[in-house]
């Protein structure tokens, strides 16, 4: 198995995919909410989780229409670690985003994107564990972005036009 640190496999799986989770627990799962709401602006259809029964259940749903990103820096989230199982045993897509290095991951991630990390990065008592995560996440987003920026382009730029009309609506009510 090979383990990327430059992430432009997944990017080519995002390509593939009709339907794309991610999912984390505390800092990791803010940054899903963050992976959903960047990717769904250039139209991805794209869902985070973050609830542990909710990623639970989610795994039954995977095929391989599908793509699951999970995230974990300790990469020991048991709840991440199962919906990635899952979904690899029922033909999806399977990235783990992770400081971890272990050959099990291997066994049900199709990709496995390594982060820099310190140790004891995961408690957050010195810098935010979220850093590395986010920086990952920028040049996940910019590798897919390129890949056909114009249309990726218009997309977002609908999106910021869809937000402004609607504040736009909001003012002119209430004036």
């Amino acid at each position: 198995m090979e383990y990327y640190v430059k992430s432009v496999v997944p990017t080519k799986y995002l390509n593939e995919a009709e339907r794309v989770f991610v999912c984390g627990k505390g800092s990791s799962g803010l940054t899903a909410s963050e992976m959903e709401i960047r990717f769904m602006r250039i139209g991805v259809d794209i869902d985070s989780l973050q609830d542990s029964d909710l990623i639970r259940m989610q795994a039954v749903f995977q095929d391989k229409k599908s793509m699951v990103f999970g995230i974990s820096i300790s990469g020991e989230k048991e709840e991440v670690l199962y919906l990635l199982r899952e979904a690899k045993k029922r033909g999806a897509r399977t990235v783990l985003i992770t400081a971890k290095n272990k050959d099990i991951f291997g066994e049900f991630c199709s990709e496995v994107v390594l982060l820099p990390s310190l140790k004891h990065l995961n408690h957050g008592n010195l810098i935010s564990p979220q850093f590395p995560l986010l920086v990952m996440l920028d040049i996940i987003y910019s590798y897919y972005v390129e890949q056909d920026k114009y249309e990726k382009e218009v997309l977002h730029d609908n999106t910021l036009r869809a937000l402004e009309e609607g504040r736009t609506k909001r003012r002119d009510m209430f004036e």
